[in-house]
Order: C-alpha cells, then sequence, then structure tokens
C-alpha cells in the first residue's frame, strides 16, 4: 500500500517533469554534437531508463509481492536499471551541491545537476530495496 501511494504522490511528478524536460533538452540540441552534448544525451537517456525500471518493479511489487519475489530473475534487468538511475540521482545531488558551494561549472555540469528534479524518486526506490531484502531474509 505505501510503494503505491508513494509511487503515486512522489514517483508520477517527478517522473513527468523529468520525461518533460529531457523531451526540451533534447529539442534544444542542435547538430552537430559535441562530446557534451552525447554525455547529457547519455546521463537522461539512462536517467529514463532508470525511472522506466523504478516503474517496473515497483508495479511488479504492487501487484502481488510474492510474485515479485519469485521473478526475480525476470525483473533482474529493470532492477539494475532502477539502481543505475538511483545512482544517476546521486551523482545530480552531489553536482548540485557543489554549484551550491560556488563551483563555476560549465553549462553540461548544470544540465546533470539539474537531475535533481528526480530526487523524490529515492523514497520507493529505498522503500522497495527494503522490501526486497525483507523479501529475501523471508525465503531463507
Amino acid at each position: 500500500m505505501f510503494v503505491a501511494v508513494e509511487m503515486l504522490v512522489l514517483a508520477l511528478p517527478a517522473s513527468v517533469v523529468c520525461l518533460f524536460s529531457s523531451v526540451v533538452l533534447f529539442l534544444t540540441l542542435g547538430f552537430p554534437w559535441s562530446l557534451m552534448d552525447l554525455v547529457v544525451m547519455h546521463f537522461v537517456l539512462i536517467g529514463m531508463l532508470g525511472i522506466l525500471g523504478l516503474w517496473r518493479v515497483a508495479v511488479a511489487c504492487i501487484w502481488n509481492r510474492q510474485t515479485w519475489v519469485d521473478h526475480e530473475e525476470a525483473l533482474y534487468w529493470w532492477w539494475r536499471a532502477a539502481c543505475l538511475g538511483a545512482g544517476l540521482v546521486g551523482v545530480s545531488q552531489a553536482m548540485f551541491v557543489l554549484l551550491g558551494l560556488g563551483w563555476d561549472a560549465p553549462e553540461w555540469a548544470i544540465i546533470i545537476a539539474l537531475g535533481i528534479v528526480a530526487s523524490p524518486l529515492l523514497i520507493p526506490f529505498c522503500h522497495l530495496v527494503y522490501l526486497r531484502r525483507s523479501g529475501s531474509k523471508l525465503e531463507r
């Protein structure tokens, strides 16, 4: 029940904002792409994959927790994508803190730091980590 509420109240608005901002970001990039443009595009695409992974694992958990534990192999790559997305949010938070401390950063670092908007996604992610660990302890 808590995972469903967290996904609707926290993850849904953050996912919509991230999706909208990533589409806008892609529309602003023009040819020829520099190395930094490619880094930002890959960061955004991997972040979106992480959001999709979180949603897939959360839906599996909400649908039936026992099914989620039984089909952990099928959700392996989605879970890894969600973990990667959580790591990217950590990178965004670190860059945001550096910017707050006065780092005169290039444009690409500021764009990556704006990934802090996805921070509410960490709450359902941490809840799913807890449920995943408690489910594996119950099996043993």
